[in-house]
């Protein structure tokens, strides 16, 4: 079943959506997360990773369609666990854009990531990530199916000895996949 917009992570994550990226009218019934896909954030590495879903091969063919543009994030992040001027506050985005069948979960597009550390001002309690991913996907063309944006996002509290002590991670979306050769900025808050 193709629907306008599509997926990403289960109900675990979905229960986090405290971040609306913006919401594309559906054509057919909602637009649904399928079982099976979930987010993980490794923060000693910086790593956010997306499983549970497949990328569709296909041959390039005169029917495709290249898509590039650029996701510029900003996530602020209010620091209001009690944390020492020691802790690290890394920070990772992934992006899953293209056409996507929500039934197998299938993707036609690709999955995009970046990772760092946020600026932290102890004196606001803030920290600040700021995240740019390029990218370029070869889509299929079929006008039946559906498109969108997925942007999930993932910061932690590392401190002394590489402790994990708290950990976020939230998704937007769907959003309409930005025109080919865009500039999208967006910008999310969150707490640890």
């Amino acid at each position: 079943m193709r629907l306008r917009g599509f997926f990403v992570v289960a109900a675990l994550v979905a229960a986090q959506l405290g971040v609306a990226v913006g919401q594309q009218a559906a054509t057919t019934a909602k637009t649904q997360a399928p079982s099976g896909l979930s987010l993980s954030f490794d923060a000693l590495h910086g790593q956010l990773t997306a499983s549970g879903y497949t990328v569709k091969a296909h041959p390039l063919q005169a029917t495709t369609t290249s898509v590039t543009g650029t996701v510029n994030l900003t996530i602020t992040i209010n620091l209001v666990s009690k944390t020492g001027h020691w802790t690290r506050i890394p920070c990772a985005a992934i992006l899953i854009g293209g056409e996507a069948d929500t039934s197998v979960p299938l993707v036609d597009g690709g999955i995009e990531t970046a990772s760092g550390d946020a600026m932290v001002d102890w004196k606001t309690k803030t920290a600040t990530c700021t995240l740019s991913i390029p990218y370029e996907w070869t889509l299929i063309t079929d006008a039946s199916a559906g498109e969108g944006l997925f942007v999930g996002f993932a910061a932690a509290e590392v401190g002394q000895g590489d402790n994990t002590t708290r950990s976020t991670i939230q998704i937007g979306g769907p959003m309409p996949l930005p025109a080919t050769g865009t500039t999208t900025t967006l910008a999310f808050t969150t707490t640890l």
